[in-house]
């Protein structure tokens, strides 16, 4: 509220009594006509009580707007959490795409709900796009077999035998 707009305490308080050194700012009431004695008596000071409709009504505006900011900030955070939540997901997407050394074209396509599905879903795109070595890997991945001699020695027999 203004200045202006704030009522004076005799407007305020229904009965109140205005201070005569506070400034009106009303317009002055013209004093009464003098009795046949020829002594003026000042005109009383009219109580005027303050407009309780309009007061409401400028509350209740002030509310509504309130609640409409409310509503309005309520819809933007959701909003964001949703940004927050799908940022978060493609994160742990990326990340474990990375530790299966996925290229990005298929990076892109790991899915899953949770991590324990995007981990499954990484591994089945990790095992069609990691190349097939000739020989036997020797036992330097994880799903090797542990004898690098395996894939030798059928070569061999192969070449010596025809077989």
């Amino acid at each position: 509220m203004s200045i202006a707009e704030t009522p004076t305490p005799a407007e305020a308080i229904p009965g109140g009594v205005v201070n005569p050194a506070t400034p009106s700012t009303t317009p002055e009431q013209p004093e009464a006509p003098a009795p046949e004695g020829g002594e003026q008596t000042p005109a009383a000071p009219v109580l005027s009580e303050p407009d309780y409709k309009a007061l409401y009504e400028k509350m209740q505006a002030d509310l509504d707007a309130t609640r409409e900011r409310s509503t309005e900030a309520g819809v933007e955070a959701d909003e964001l959490r949703a940004q927050v939540a799908q940022l978060q997901e493609q994160a742990l997407r990326d990340r474990i795409a990375a530790e299966y050394a996925l290229p990005p074209v298929l990076a892109a396509l790991v899915q899953g709900g949770d991590e324990a599905a995007v981990r499954a879903h990484a591994e089945q795109l990790a095992a069609v796009a990691a190349p097939r070595p000739v020989l036997g890997a020797g036992g330097l991945t994880p799903h090797a077999e542990p004898d690098p001699y395996k894939g030798l020695a059928e070569k061999l027999r192969k070449r010596r035998y025809g077989i």
